[in-house]
């Protein structure tokens, strides 16, 4: 039978043989306090069965890619407006 890493010992889960994790493995894997995960609980993709939460590893990369791009998306907007303020703010000097 295969030991199951539940996170307790302070490893990481190994991702690549798992389809789901627990609160406290997905955030270690985030590098969040359990805590802090919870409370972000609402916005990540899970499944709750029989009482229990899982959060689908497919389903957490899938939504940190889109924040990670998102932000991205962010940054390069402010630039864009930064960048725009100021030009104008030169051209009017």
């Amino acid at each position: 039978m295969a030991k199951v890493d539940h996170g307790v010992t302070g490893s990481l889960p190994d991702l690549s043989r798992r389809l789901a994790l627990r609160p406290k493995e997905a955030a270690g894997v985030l590098g969040v306090s359990e805590r802090k995960f919870r409370s972000m609980l609402p916005e990540i993709p899970h499944v709750r069965l029989e009482g229990v939460v899982i959060i689908p590893v497919d389903s957490l990369r899938g939504w940190l890619r889109e924040r990670s791009e998102t932000a991205s998306t962010a940054t390069s907007a402010d630039r864009v407006v930064n960048g725009t303020l100021a030009a104008l703010r030169e051209a009017s000097e």
